[in-house]
């Protein structure tokens, strides 16, 4: 169904519901996750509204559905989930379809916050295996701004359901996300582990985020997708700053840039979804100018492979991590764009997931990566934020392990 939808020039990604639910009973301080059992009545009526207003894809009321936000609550994730995906498969009645809406976890993954990358990795396999169980179409990972975080999540997808998903992530007016990932690093790093769109959400108005989206487009092949609020809530009276149509207005240079995929977030409503529907009615997609080459990345850089060279150290198969992390640092030191890092035979997997760490605590440098271990270079890998290269000596075949995490080899 959705290979169908994105053969459309436009397909339209519903609009905000937080700042809805508050109009229609939801507390301040309350969990909007919790209205599917509470009052599932007034979410669906929100939903079968934008779904009636257009919308191809509408979300389930699933934000922050994850085992520690619903803690205390009384309520079980999964029923929790199993509700919510119910009713808004009963709002779109076929007319659209239903993604599983995945928000942050709300703690940061170190070193940003108190999470481990498997612990987070968990909470999110919990989700989405009971949204597939429950019937979702699709995943959307959104309102992203940790790329380890956005890694755990498409991994716990691709690892345990069969699902699709979208990934977006949001950013400010620096041009980065709130840990300082920069929207090219995003997009290389989620088509690599096998999103199906990427793209923006939250963050600013439409307007504000053009140029964002201009570095993120020409860094992926995929479909993207824009999701902007509609300005800022006036503090008073907490209306948005931005009406429906000054919103598809806003929004229409987008379709020249070669995005896909349009929607609203905060204080966005089913109003402006039919104004986008309007504006886009007249116009036709662009053309995305994408850059090319084989590309890794760290969440501050990116570098082409193109013209790079490397050899294995003499002292290879004799090093300590500490040796391993130290040589790596020299280089960044020197000024090498791209760090070898040469896994020693001594190394366990879990040391080899160590030395990723701290030469990515010290340094923004993208790896690559070389081992005849395959599982020391998984575990390697799986502690990479971003888009490592790989490279296996003594002959061993490594094209498993990097196809798993996107890695490029050499």
């Amino acid at each position: 169904m959705l290979t169908e939808l994105l053969k459309r020039d436009f397909v339209f990604f519903d609009n905000g519901n937080g700042w809805i639910m508050l109009k229609r009973g939801l507390k301040p301080g309350q969990r909007p996750d919790i209205m599917n059992m509470t009052a599932p009545d007034i979410v669906e009526e929100i939903q079968r509204e934008s779904c009636l207003a257009g919308s191809d894809i509408v979300c389930a009321n699933t934000f922050g559905a994850n085992r520690k936000a619903l803690a205390g609550t009384g309520y079980d994730v999964g029923d929790v989930i199993k509700a919510a995906v119910a009713i808004t498969k009963r709002a779109c009645a076929g007319r659209a379809l239903t993604a599983y809406d995945i928000g942050p976890i709300g703690e940061f993954i170190r070193p940003f916050g108190p999470l481990t990358f498997e612990e987070s990795y968990e909470l999110y396999k919990e989700q989405v295996i009971a949204a597939e169980a429950a019937g979702a179409d699709l995943f959307a990972a959104e309102t992203m701004s940790d790329l380890m975080e956005v890694k755990a999540v498409l991994l716990a997808i691709r690892e345990n359901t069969k699902l699709p998903v979208f990934a977006t992530m949001t950013f400010d007016k620096s041009g980065r996300s709130f840990t300082g990932c920069r929207p090219e690093s995003f997009a290389i790093t989620a088509e690599r582990l096998g999103a199906a769109a990427v793209g923006i959400n939250c963050s600013l108005a439409p307007s504000e985020i053009y140029a964002i989206a201009e570095k993120l487009t020409a860094a992926t092949s995929l479909p993207v997708i824009i999701k902007p609020n509609a300005g800022m809530p006036d503090s008073a009276t907490g209306a948005y700053s931005i009406g429906p149509e000054e919103f598809a207005r806003q929004m229409a240079p987008y379709a020249e840039l070669g995005v896909k995929i349009v929607g609203g977030c905060c204080g966005t409503s089913p109003d402006y979804i039919r104004a986008l529907r309007r504006t886009y009615a007249a116009l036709k997609p662009g053309t995305i100018r994408r850059e090319t080459g084989k590309l890794v990345c760290t969440p501050l850089q990116v570098e082409r492979l193109d013209g790079y060279t490397w050899q294995i150290p003499g002292r290879y198969g004799k090093r300590t991590s500490g040796e391993v992390i130290e040589d790596a640092l020299e280089q960044a030191d020197r000024g090498e764009k791209i760090l070898c890092v040469c896994l020693p035979e001594s190394l366990t997997p879990e040391d080899a997931g160590a030395v990723v760490r701290g030469i990515q605590g010290q340094s923004d440098r993208p790896l690559h990566l070389v081992s005849g271990d395959p599982s020391v270079l998984d575990t390697a890998l799986r502690n990479v934020a971003g888009i490592a290269a790989v490279s296996g000596t003594g002959g061993v075949n490594i094209d498993a392990v990097a196809a798993k995490y996107g890695a490029v080899v050499v």
